[in-house]
């Protein structure tokens, strides 16, 4: 049986755990702690130090798009991610990169912005589904991790002002994509475009069918909970939570 190595509340995970449930396909999750994760992955003989990495009998996937299309090749047809045809498997591979790239990085930099200055906050996050003795040993080292993880994805104030905007910018494409009263990214139907999209703004918009309890506004600082609630006010935000709502349980 395959395994997935994760960290599990990460959004690029979540992207890859969705895909493998979706398409039914045979894993079990290894969750572990930040920082604690890259023995793990060493482990695994990934040529990579992040999450998520998809360990089965013939190779090591460390991306989550390659881990994506790999569920696919296995996937029923009722269950594939992709077109079968040249042109819209290039529109929804095209979506898929530019969410990894302009909507992944930013929204993740902008929630830890807001989480880390709070320890009893981010280790609830941290202890799901994750081995008692790494909370217990990022629990005693939180501050080094804290820096660290600054540190790693270039967390300050006015990087994630300016990855606010950017993830902002990346709603307002897909609002203006979905104007025209279309019910998915790409085509009449889900694909991996729309779990991208969805998984990777699931930290902000919080569905509640996302395998991974996150703080609700009310308990996040006030300017987390704001944008939150923006996030959720807005038509993009109601575009995740149904995505989630008619895709997310299928596969579990």
């Amino acid at each position: 049986m395959a395994i997935l190595v994760t960290v599990p509340f990460s959004h690029y995970c979540e992207k890859a755990r969705w895909a493998l449930d979706y398409t039914r396909y045979d894993y079990v999750e290894e969750g572990h702690v930040p920082g604690l994760h890259r023995i793990a992955v060493k482990r695994a003989t990934s040529p990579r130090t992040s999450v998520p990495v998809l360990v089965t009998r013939e190779s090591t996937l460390a991306d989550s798009t390659d881990i994506l299309e790999h569920a696919d090749a296995f996937a029923e047809q009722d269950r594939k991610l992709y077109p079968a045809d040249a042109a819209g498997r290039a529109e929804v591979q095209a979506l898929e990169d530019d969410y990894d790239e302009r909507l992944g990085p930013h929204i993740r930099r902008v929630m830890y912005f807001y989480l880390l200055p709070h320890p009893s906050m981010t280790l609830r996050l941290m202890a799901q589904r994750t081995p008692r003795w790494e909370l217990a040993t990022v629990r005693a080292l939180f501050p080094l991790v804290r820096r660290a993880m600054r540190r790693f994805m270039q967390i300050d104030a006015q990087t994630a002002a300016e990855s606010r905007d950017t993830m902002l910018c990346v709603f307002d494409d897909v609002e203006r994509r979905l104007a025209d009263g279309r019910p998915y990214l790409a085509g009449d139907r889900f694909t991996a475009a729309d779990l991208t999209f969805a998984a990777l703004s699931g930290v902000g918009v919080m569905a509640p069918e996302h395998s991974i309890a996150y703080p609700s506004p009310d308990e996040l600082p006030e300017a987390a909970a704001n944008l939150v609630r923006e996030m959720q006010a807005r038509p993009v935000g109601a575009f995740v939570r149904r995505i989630y709502r008619e895709h997310r349980l299928h596969g579990r």
